[in-house]
């Protein structure tokens, strides 16, 4: 079953994003992915306002938007179409959330993110639509917080041994054919994200081989974050998630990751470095339905 009724959303221009961003710091930082979400998109869109216009659209149920935080984001290119959705305000607006959920037209997208406190509605949404849903499937992600005051506390580490330098565009196949979850897209994100996010790789100093890395990602999270196994045990993971989160408090942002359960050394890590766990995010891929 398909729904195709996006005439009667409202859309949301980009100069209205950093309101609609804004909604998501009344109640902090219990809305924390969202609000960085949304400001990633925003850097984003006045970076390079024809790669929002091209790629990137969001939308909502009415005009009351300021007040319910209910949003469709869509980010879409010639691989992908992922879409995210929220709602900021109590329980009595979740059925304006399942009306918006019922406009987005199904047809095309890839991928739908969804948060803990609307599963329920995504979840009913979805099983309409005929899919089967189990939400130990559909990529179970506890979100990791960390306010910018403590990234500054911690200690970034010189290293001589590497060199730490932000990644380069010609890095990205390497990176993508090392991504646990490579995909007909997931280069394209990568090369975004190195284009227009921070990142961070340690270079061998004599041959220059790239050794370990990690990015911003289009979710306002730290991502990608892998060292090569020849190269592990030396605490490159840990330096290089240091740097980050002293960038990114830099930038005036909290440090934020997304962390499977089974990933028992990054959630080691990012614990001993102070980060708390705020919720479970999930990502409903509809070819794994489709298959």
């Amino acid at each position: 079953m398909s729904t195709n009724n996006s005439e009667y959303m409202v859309a949301i221009p980009t100069d209205q994003w950093p309101a609609l961003r804004n909604v998501y710091r009344q109640n902090w930082p219990k809305d924390a992915y969202t609000y960085f979400m949304l400001n990633n998109y925003i850097n984003w869109a006045r970076r390079d306002p024809e790669l929002c216009k091209r790629e990137v659209r969001i939308l909502s149920v009415d005009n009351d938007w300021s007040e319910h935080g209910i949003y469709i984001l869509e980010d879409k290119s010639d691989y992908f179409h992922v879409v995210h959705v929220d709602i900021c305000s109590h329980a009595e607006d979740m059925a304006r959330l399942q009306l918006a959920l019922s406009y987005v037209d199904t047809t095309p997208y890839t991928e739908l993110l969804f948060r803990d406190k609307s599963c329920k509605i995504v979840k009913k949404h979805l099983e309409h639509l005929g899919y089967i849903i189990n939400l130990k499937t559909c990529y179970p992600s506890k979100y990791y917080h960390l306010h910018q005051d403590d990234c500054l506390r911690l200690e970034v580490r010189s290293r001589n041994d590497f060199i730490m330098k932000p990644l380069n565009v010609t890095d990205a196949k390497y990176i993508d054919d090392a991504w646990k979850y490579k995909s007909a897209g997931s280069l394209y994100t990568i090369v975004r994200n190195i284009k227009y996010n921070l990142s961070l790789g340690a270079y061998e100093p004599n041959t220059g081989e790239l050794c370990a890395w990690v990015m911003y990602c289009e979710l306002g999270t730290i991502a990608f974050l892998h060292v090569k196994d020849n190269f592990r045990r030396r605490g490159l993971a840990e330096d290089l998630v240091r740097s980050m989160c002293h960038k990114l408090a830099e930038q005036g942002c909290d440090a934020t990751a997304h962390i499977e359960d089974t990933n028992e050394a990054s959630t080691k890590l990012f614990r001993k470095l102070g980060f708390q766990p705020r919720e479970y995010n999930y990502w409903f891929i509809k070819a794994d339905y489709d298959a």
